[in-house]
């Protein structure tokens, strides 16, 4: 979990009692991470039927042929249990012959030793080119994989030091030497027990590519402004630490995401409460919507929905799991009850990276479907209305993006609207 930097945001007076507190899910997002793929020359030493180990008893032995056991585990250092060890390995594959407690080269283990070389031949060395992936932010290793149309428009995680993205080919022996073993695993399955890096030649760059962030900003009913980002879904605690760059630049972004309470927001309440007078009724004053009130039993009611229970409140974003959860159930009751829509609208409110997850056209595709599938026909279409220009990402969820410079709403409303086939309304 990383914690956003701090900054003057919208707070809720009231909120919940300590004993009545617990996790709050504020919003999910998926960003680009920017990566890079490497030409990586190398030398890989391929070994062969000894272990390391073995290779220096066998030197031994070929310099003080017929040296004591105990003499032999001396100079090395070794317990006799693994003196044991590495006796049986160049003995079973007949390299040393013990008698009377001393160990003797035999034919076979001399044949391993070239001409004028105190070295065995039990590995070579192979040169080999790798083209591999790592990310230009904290340069771990990245295997390249296929993003579809959306994910390659989400926003990109910042850069917070570019020098140390443009010096990465420079930087990178470090990073392949230490992920060799992932590298040579993923190409051939058990290849890292078998081979080791002998040396790092030459790293050339080469063509860009984006992987994929996924978090959740979590906080709590009593601190609803203070959001940690929690990465869990996206890698393990040990690797997140290897990775300790990319966390700062996730909260750098998450930083970003707040805001101060702003003058349109009242003007969202009012068209709340005018839109569910009836729900909304319990949570209003003679001055509007008492927003700490609705929060207050919004975040302790466990209501879920039901087939008699046309109104939910939610708290946090539309698009978080429980959220998504409840607004398909409420969707699916709406279907059955009622006539079938054949438009979607989304009055997209003005939030800096609304939507960038892939929830979302999951979610916007889904219901069309739906409406298709109760229509028998394929008809349904779905509109983003947004003020001003839509991101890049929005234009890939929705079937048609409608924009306007002149707002009739707030730009902090966010209204989902399954419209009828003879509805006429204006937004």
């Amino acid at each position: 979990m990383i914690a956003a930097r701090s900054r003057p945001i919208l707070s809720i007076a009231g909120l919940v009692r300590p004993e009545e507190d617990k996790e709050l899910e504020l919003a999910s997002y998926e960003v680009l991470l920017p990566c890079r793929r490497f030409d990586v020359d190398h030398k890989v030493a391929v070994l062969g039927r000894v272990s390391l180990t073995a290779e220096f008893l066998l030197r031994l032995v070929k310099s003080v042929d017929g040296i004591d056991e105990n003499e032999a585990a001396a100079f090395f250092g070794f317990a006799l249990r693994d003196m044991s060890y590495v006796l049986a390995e160049v003995v079973g594959l007949g390299y040393v012959d013990r008698r009377e407690g001393r160990l003797w080269m035999t034919i076979s283990g001399m044949s391993l030793f070239l001409e004028k070389s105190d070295e065995p031949s039990i590995f070579d060395v192979e040169s080999r080119t790798e083209n591999v992936g790592f990310d230009l932010i904290s340069l771990a290793y990245e295997q390249p994989r296929g993003l579809d149309e959306f994910s390659r428009m989400l926003p990109e995680l910042p850069l917070l030091h570019p020098e140390r993205a443009s010096a990465a080919a420079a930087n990178l022996k470090p990073a392949f030497r230490k992920a060799y073993p992932e590298i040579a695993n993923r190409k051939e399955k058990g290849a890292a027990d078998k081979r080791s890096l002998y040396s790092i030649d030459n790293v050339t760059p080469g063509d860009r590519f984006s992987g994929l962030v996924k978090f959740t900003i979590r906080s709590t009913g009593l601190r609803p402004w203070a959001g940690e980002a929690d990465l869990s879904e996206w890698r393990s605690e040990v690797e997140q630490e290897d990775r300790a760059e990319i966390l700062d630049a996730v909260a750098a972004f998450v930083d970003e995401l707040s805001v101060s309470q702003r003058s349109e927001d009242a003007d969202a309440y009012e068209a709340l409460v005018s839109i569910a007078p009836e729900f909304m009724k319990e949570f209003t004053r003679k001055d509007g919507l008492a927003v700490d009130k609705y929060y207050r039993e919004t975040f302790n009611r466990v209501g879920e929905v039901r087939s008699n229970r046309q109104t939910i409140p939610f708290v946090g974003s539309l698009l978080t799991r429980d959220n998504v959860r409840k607004l398909t159930e409420a969707y699916g009751y709406g279907l059955r009850n009622y006539a079938t829509p054949s438009t979607l609208v989304w009055l997209v409110p003005r939030v800096k990276c609304w939507g960038a997850t892939k929830a979302l056209p999951e979610l916007v595709r889904n219901m069309v479907s739906r409406m298709d599938r109760q229509a028998d026909e394929k008809s349904a279409i779905s509109v983003g209305l947004v003020s001003g220009w839509a991101d890049a990402h929005l234009r890939k969820a929705f079937g048609q993006i409608a924009n306007s410079e002149a707002p009739a709403f707030s730009s902090t409303l966010e209204i989902l609207l399954a419209s009828l086939p003879d509805c006429r309304a204006t937004v």
